[in-house]
């Protein structure tokens, strides 16, 4: 079933806005985006084009990496209307957090903005300084986005987050219903001797008698492997003719029928297969059977909250844009 982006994508581009990338991304602003005039009005806050190509600053370069010519112009527009709805989410989710009287102090904006001059230029204030003149971002204009990020991520808390609860029965029922997607299918380990028959009827011949002589040695008590490596003209005959634990759909098909008589610890007759002449032993069996409940309980826990979550969002951002106007500029 599709579901939207997972809701952890939100959160990174509300906490991200605005980005302040470095000079480098200077070059691909000649690049055909939109920056001058509206994108978009929630109410009465704007946002500019400007805004929405800063908001996509950080999947540019991968962009430009990717794609060229035509399919980079479609990947461009794209990427902006999907920037762009994420800064009216973001506008939303303001206007909400204010609808309801929240407030967020000075020094806690003030913080955040320390904190990040120093997690992202290593406490060097002057850095910062420069990386807003590079941008023309006021450090207030600054201050007031930094505030409607932490205002929104408060909010995404608040609405999404702490009520995507999924109880135990409902991991269980997930787990009992879908158990299939926990299979660990059958598994063996076998060995081969392999013999190349030759081109010739006497070089058939010859090996023919020769897999008969490795057969009656095996049959006689001798290690298998040991004999694997001296007479095997197999690709792993320096392994004894081992093969590593796999499951039979990665074992060559043609092999299957004579891999299923026997037990663990049999090894077969001599079996012609098409020019090679081949004894097969399996060495061990793994059953199939199904992860245990406590070894995916974490992951089906997961998964749920995230659709969970998902889906609040999508319910909340509805509603939401359904109280507000909403306006977007070509």
């Amino acid at each position: 079933m599709k579901t939207q982006a997972p809701i952890r994508k939100h959160l990174l581009i509300l906490l991200s806005i605005p980005t302040l990338h470095y000079a480098q991304t200077s070059q691909l602003a000649k690049q055909p985006i939109p920056i001058d005039g509206y994108a978009a009005k929630v109410n009465e806050t704007i946002i500019t084009r400007s805004d929405v190509r800063s908001a996509m600053a950080s999947i540019l370069p991968q962009l430009y990496r990717r794609f060229q010519g035509a399919a980079l112009e479609q990947q461009l527009e794209q990427a902006y209307l999907n920037a762009r709805e994420q800064l009216i989410d973001q506008a939303l989710i303001v206007a909400d957090f204010e609808s309801s009287g929240g407030q967020i102090p000075d020094y806690y904006v003030k913080n955040e903005i320390d904190r990040i001059i120093r997690d992202r230029f290593n406490g060097e204030t002057s850095q910062f300084e420069e990386t807003l003149a590079a941008e023309q971002i006021t450090y207030d204009d600054y201050l007031e986005k930094t505030r409607r990020n932490i205002s929104a991520s408060m909010l995404i808390q608040e609405k999404v987050n702490q009520r995507a609860r999924i109880s135990p029965e409902t991991i269980r029922i997930t787990y009992e219903s879908k158990r299939y997607d926990y299979l660990i299918p059958e598994k063996i380990r076998h060995s081969i001797i392999l013999l190349h028959c030759g081109s010739t009827p006497e070089e058939r011949t010859l090996k023919t008698e020769t897999a008969e002589q490795v057969l009656q040695k095996i049959e006689a008590g001798e290690d298998f492997n040991t004999l694997a490596q001296e007479f095997s003209e197999g690709a792993r005959a320096d392994q004894g003719g081992a093969f590593p634990w796999l499951q039979l759909k990665d074992i060559d098909p043609s092999l299957h029928f004579h891999l299923n008589q026997l037990k663990t610890g049999q090894h077969s007759s001599i079996v012609t297969n098409e020019d090679r002449l081949l004894i097969l032993k399996v060495d061990a069996r793994r059953n199939a059977s199904y992860q245990p409940f406590s070894e995916v309980r974490e992951a089906i826990k997961e998964n749920l909250t995230t659709l969970e979550r998902e889906r609040l969002y999508k319910n909340w951002m509805k509603r939401l844009k359904e109280e507000h106007y909403i306006r977007r500029y070509d």
